[in-house]
């Protein structure tokens, strides 16, 4: 395969191929996408320009007004590095990201009427990137897991690290998701191939979940006792915490799975792998998955962020490095 013109945003810890800086036009990679309660969308990015890599946030109102994003688009938060997670902190005016740098910063728009976002608190605890972050108690505690292996869990009132969990994995971890009823219980998933549950409470891992065949690029917690993980082999696999040497395997994808989105109210999950596909799935009583939406068309480029829309349960809003964001109607 003929890789000169292959792009892929630093956090990756790729090679970047193309470096051509006779024109200083700027290319967007979108990397996630997050939706509030109240409709209002963020959408963090990785960009090139020349040779140089940077990022940013936008903020919308609605899915209606991001459609039209791109690289020409001003974004409302700049970044001197890329941002690969990021969410919002109760309000639609505060949010959390997560930078390629290593950083961990808190954004407000004090003056929703001019749309001024300003950097409150910044921390650089990270030994490389930041890949993910999830609540653990809203508005107050908060977890980032990061490329240098470790967890690290905030206080963000102040942005201070009450619990660091040094070499938590071998490798970096890309897999978060905190337990659905609890404060203090969440799961990590890492390209060495471990599962882990951890609770903030105590300094070490509560348990080894599970040591896959292959690294884990995602999970989410389905319920209390089952966990729903994609690894880099394309396999979607389940496990119960009550005994997780049991795996089930539930689905095969052409490629690594990057990301994984359930809907509780409806038993659905999307699933978007490195590549352009968009596969949504019922979840049975039974714990098997039945195929009802699959789409390769929308997006030019590997699809990275899913969110389900919090109006219309049949809208699943998706962005991409074709620097796009996409609706599906999943009826």
């Amino acid at each position: 395969m003929d890789n000169s013109n292959k792009i892929v945003p630093p956090h990756l810890n790729a090679e970047v191929y193309r470096t051509d800086t006779t024109g200083t036009s700027t290319q967007s990679f979108l990397d996630y996408i997050r939706i509030h309660n109240d409709g209002t969308l963020l959408v963090g990015c990785s960009e090139l320009t020349g040779r140089y890599w940077n990022g940013g946030a936008n903020i919308f109102d609605k899915a209606k007004q991001g459609k039209n994003v791109g690289s020409g688009t001003k974004k409302c938060i700049y970044l001197t590095s890329g941002t690969a997670d990021g969410c919002f902190i109760e309000s639609s005016n505060k949010i959390l990201l997560c930078e390629d740098s290593g950083a961990v910063s808190i954004w407000n728009n004090k003056d929703d009427a001019w749309k001024q976002w300003s950097e409150e608190l910044s921390v650089a605890e990270h030994d490389g990137g930041v890949m993910a972050v999830d609540c653990l108690s809203p508005g107050k505690e908060y977890v980032t897991v990061g490329a240098d292996g470790n967890v690290k869990v905030w206080d963000i009132i102040d942005l201070i690290c009450m619990r660091n969990y040094i070499a938590a994995h071998n490798r970096p971890i890309y897999g978060l998701s905190t337990r659905p009823s609890s404060l203090t219980s969440f799961a990590t998933g890492s390209l060495d191939y471990y599962i882990t549950l951890w609770d903030e409470n105590v300094s070490k891992p509560v348990l080894d979940l599970l040591k896959n065949d292959c690294g884990i690029r995602c999970l989410q917690w389905y319920d209390e006792e089952h966990i729903l993980f994609g690894d880099e082999s394309g396999v979607l696999s389940l496990i119960d915490v009550r005994n997780p040497e049991n795996k089930i395997k539930l689905a095969e994808f052409p490629a690594a799975i990057h990301k994984i989105n359930i809907q509780p109210a409806c038993n659905r999950v999307s699933v978007c792998c490195d590549n352009k596909i968009v596969s949504v799935f019922n979840i049975t009583d039974d714990l098997k998955l039945n195929l009802i939406y699959n789409n390769r068309n929308l997006h030019s480029n590997f699809v990275r962020g899913m969110a389900w829309d919090v109006d219309d349960r049949s809208l699943l809003h998706t962005v991409g490095w074709d620097g796009e964001i996409k609706t599906h109607n999943v009826t």
